[in-house]
């Protein structure tokens, strides 16, 4: 008997039929195949990927081909011909691009510019707080920081995201992030 939307979570599986099962864990796959499967997949539903397209698709699934082909098939309801800029909409991620400017206004501008600068990319393209943290704590970590200027920056990114979780004003939050960043400048 197959329960819909079940075999993905095996806590949801009660445990009498969990003893009787052998569990597969499956890790992700290596970047290349994903390319290699996605570009077959597009070449069968006559889709046109551009070259940024592909590696976005393929890093946002973190090899996970479900995720490659749930954000295709997204894709492909709206455009035949599908640019990276349309990945990143459709997938309400920031793109790299919209990073970089929040990160160099964190890095660069004085408090005001800075808050309004990551509030606009922010509501203009209703991205998710968490989504932004979790890119600039890329970006912190392959800056040429100083190690405890890094460590203090992704402990206080830390904390911002637990408030977030816990269900703190993202506005406010926004601006202790600026801070954080303020105050590691100075």
């Amino acid at each position: 008997m197959i329960v819909h939307g079940v075999l993905n979570y095996v806590a949801k599986i009660i445990p009498a039929l969990q003893s009787r099962c052998t569990r597969f864990r499956f890790g992700p796959l290596k970047d290349e195949s994903v390319a290699a499967k996605l570009a077959e997949v597009c070449q069968s539903e006559e889709l046109t990927l551009d070259e940024r397209a592909s590696k976005a698709i393929v890093k946002l699934s973190g090899g996970d081909m479900r995720k490659v082909l749930n954000i295709l098939e997204s894709c492909s309801l709206a455009y035949k011909t599908i640019p990276e800029t349309k990945i990143f909409q459709v997938t309400g991620r920031p793109s790299p691009d919209t990073v970089e400017s929040i990160y160099d206004a964190l890095t660069n501008q004085d408090f005001s510019t800075a808050f309004n600068t990551f509030n606009e990319h922010k509501t203009s393209k209703s991205l998710a707080l968490e989504d932004i943290l979790r890119e600039l704590h890329k970006c912190v970590m392959e800056t040429n920081f100083p190690e405890l200027m890094k460590m203090n920056l992704i402990m206080r990114m830390s904390e911002i995201e637990f408030r977030l979780a816990s269900g703190a004003n993202e506005r406010t939050q926004i601006a202790s992030v600026v801070g954080i960043f303020i105050e590691a400048r100075t």
